[in-house]
């Protein structure tokens, strides 16, 4: 996969300082959780200048310190972190210190992924609408406390069909897609049941997060973050299938996910 690129001019002043997982240091090699260094880079339009790698066991504070935490202490300078492969958790931990780490990258010579994210990163969007052409709302997720209960509700009473059913055992989560006829070809419900919640939830948990399907989702989220637009969650891979998902916040706190399908 790789950054999707948009034809502006860019704005070479800036310095980007960017850290790498690589187990061979030449590519982007390395799954965040294996990793126990990480190279680090500050980039400019010139090109990347190394600054040395960074050892978790060099940083830690102590033997029992959680080496995640260590990470995000060791790369509180680092903007943007470039890993092979990173799981939600931990991506959203990052994001929440503001370092966007991506495996979108994989498998890229380390040279040429630090000039794609620092061209990414510095695309001057100036006042340009973005286009939203392609753009389709999918489905809001609401979380319920008896799936099968719900189920029968928006069938039974309100004649929706049942598009697709999984239980996520390493989650502990089953959830549903329901919609009227057409399916998936227009806005569906996601019902989520977290198999470890006790009780009802309140309106205001329930509500999960909307869906909206977008094309060229790395530039988008480029340019939402240079708008401050919060983003827990980076683009990244989907765990199943090849959806590229992202997610963000609205001004109010609310989730949006943001939805790349495979181009067909």
């Amino acid at each position: 996969m790789s950054i999707d690129t948009i034809e502006k001019p860019q704005t070479a002043s800036t310095t980007l300082r960017i850290a790498v997982a690589s187990k061979d240091d030449i590519r982007i090699d390395q799954h965040f959780g294996h990793a126990d260094s990480f190279l680090v880079y500050d980039v400019t339009a010139s090109g990347a200048t190394p600054l040395g790698r960074r050892e978790i066991a060099a940083h830690a504070e102590g033997e029992d310190e959680d080496p995640r935490q260590t990470i995000l202490r060791m790369l509180a300078d680092c903007k943007v972190l470039l890993v092979a492969k990173i799981g939600p958790n931990p991506q959203e931990q990052l994001a929440a210190v503001g370092i966007e780490a991506s495996d979108m990258l994989a498998g890229k010579p380390i040279d040429t992924a630090l000039t794609m994210t620092f061209a990414a990163k510095n695309v001057d969007h100036g006042d340009s609408p973005v286009d939203s052409s392609s753009f389709r709302l999918l489905h809001a997720m609401l979380r319920v406390t008896d799936l099968d209960r719900s189920l029968d509700f928006y069938t039974n009473q309100l004649g929706m069909q049942v598009l697709e059913r999984r239980d996520h055992k390493k989650n502990q989560f089953s959830q549903a897609y329901i919609g009227f006829g057409d399916g998936f070809g227009q806005m569906t419900l996601e019902l989520v049941s977290n198999w470890d919640h006790e009780g009802p939830y309140t309106q205001g948990e329930s509500f999960g997060h909307i869906a909206i399907e977008v094309r060229g989702i790395t530039a988008l989220c480029d340019r939402l973050s240079a708008a401050g637009v919060k983003m827990p969650r980076p683009p990244r891979a989907q765990r199943h299938g090849e959806n590229i998902v992202a997610f963000i916040e609205d001004p109010d706190g609310h989730q949006i996910e943001l939805v790349q399908k495979p181009a067909t």
